[in-house]
């Protein structure tokens, strides 16, 4: 920890300014129902940085670099901090629907810590169980505690919002400082706080999806200043040229606007081939100079990944080779089998059947909801397909420390809440607003068809 006094004094001090006033809140919170979104903001925060290495693997001196130095550390104390909320309102799981989804990347983070004790030794076994129990498991807790009635689940995405907003900030001071440390390789791609453009380019998806899903269904001023930031993040999209980030959004763009544009949405992908078609020809014809010649590019970056990862892992079937043996992670399901073997890939494949089984649960569910809830159910689906749809490409699923681990919980959470009362019927019962939230819990089980509460 060190390292963070190397911060240049008046950011140094500002930052402990910001801590005191941290706690403060953070004290304040441990018995509201928001209180917990305090160090899960922080905890997406610290997991959307990274160790910034070129490609020559020297470190760059960036501004926030003591910072990104010890977001494991920091991401670790986040988390302490979340499960101390956790035990503070455990009173608050009582009744409340958990997601079989999450509970499953759960194990396997648990069975992935169980192979460090073959591969890296006791002490670094024992550092993962106790790292996953005391990050993931407040993680997966986040909407039982805060969804107390259903528009809870916007005070959730406006504290990932407001986490995006400290980020992006950091990283315009760092534009500001030295411009060329927030990107990579020749092509200068994007990586904002990260180490690699892919890593960007498979966070900032999931951030426009959320913003846009505030544009359309949140009210009042702050619409313009979320369209400003989905700008901003958009624009960081595009500067990584990752297509595996725009094919996300693209997915989960087609989920949540399937209320308002019905099966024409299925048009998107559509147009967007077809836009890929004309921006491949306007770099044809005008050069590699328009910036996006990396989103046009047909070639196969990840075919010899894939052969590497099952080469690495058919050398050792059983237990895998461990993430220090394998070169690459391209693919969650294949790095999951080089490093941990046959096992992890299971468990891996049985996540997978059942996030296919409970999205078309959830599917069926959302046309029972009422419809001004409806939207809220359409994000969730739209957020487990991206993640998935992301994890093909990327193996962050089985990662320690990932802004990907974080935002997923909240889809599964959040969409096993709204998939109980769907089914259940009761918002079409009564006005959740003419309730008290508490009243809310007590009657929602009580309730049947054509009654109120008493």
């Amino acid at each position: 920890m060190n390292e963070l006094f190397d911060l240049p004094l008046p950011i140094l001090g500002t930052m402990i300014i910001v801590v005191l006033l941290g706690l403060c809140v953070y004290v304040m919170g441990l018995n509201k129902k928001w209180g917990i979104l305090f160090p899960y903001a922080l905890m997406l925060l610290f997991s959307s940085m990274a160790l910034p290495i070129d490609w020559n693997d020297r470190v760059k001196p960036t501004v926030w670099l003591p910072i990104q130095q010890q977001r494991s550390m920091l991401f670790l104390a986040t988390g302490i901090s979340a499960c101390l909320v956790v035990l503070v309102q455990f009173n608050q799981l009582k009744g409340k629907s958990q997601s079989a989804i999450a509970w499953t990347i759960l194990i396997a983070n648990f069975y992935a810590a169980m192979m460090r004790f073959l591969h890296e030794g006791p002490v670094s076994g024992l550092e993962s169980v106790f790292f996953a129990s005391v990050t993931l498991i407040p993680l997966l807790l986040v909407p039982a505690i805060v969804i107390r009635e259903l528009d809870d689940f916007k005070l959730i995405l406006r504290a990932i919002v407001l986490s995006n907003v400290v980020w992006v900030g950091m990283v315009l001071v760092q534009i500001a400082v030295n411009p060329t440390f927030i990107t990579m390789g020749n092509s200068f791609r994007f990586v904002g706080l990260l180490a690699n453009p892919q890593h960007a380019g498979v966070l900032l998806p999931h951030i426009c999806l959320i913003l846009i899903w505030l544009i359309l269904n949140d009210s009042g001023k702050l619409r313009i200043f979320y369209l400003l930031l989905v700008g901003i993040n958009g624009v960081f999209l595009l500067w990584t040229g990752s297509r595996t980030g725009m094919g996300m959004l693209v997915i989960g763009l087609c989920a949540i606007l399937y209320s308002k544009a019905g099966r024409a949405i299925f048009l998107l992908p559509i147009a967007m081939i077809l836009a890929y078609i004309g921006l491949k020809f306007m770099t044809g014809v005008i050069g590699n100079d328009i910036g996006l010649e990396r989103l046009t590019s047909t070639d196969n970056t990840r075919d010899e990944s894939w052969r590497t990862l099952i080469q690495h892992g058919m050398e050792n079937p059983m237990v895998g080779v461990g993430t220090e043996g394998t070169e690459k992670s391209e693919n969650s399901w294949l790095y999951g089998f080089a490093s941990y073997g046959a096992g992890m890939l299971a468990i891996l494949v049985f996540l997978t059947l059942i996030a296919f089984t409970i999205g078309l649960k959830w599917f069926r569910a959302r046309f029972s909801l009422d419809p001004y809830y409806r939207p809220l159910l359409d994000l969730c689906i739209g957020g487990v397909a991206m993640f998935f749809a992301g994890a093909v490409l990327e193996g962050y699923i089985v990662s320690r420390v990932s802004a990907s681990l974080c935002l997923i919980p909240i889809y599964c959470g959040a969409g096993a809440i709204f998939c109980r009362v769907a089914l259940r019927g009761h918002v079409e019962m009564y006005d959740p607003d003419d309730l008290d939230p508490v009243d809310w819990d007590a009657y929602g089980d009580e309730l049947q068809p054509g009654t109120t509460p008493s």
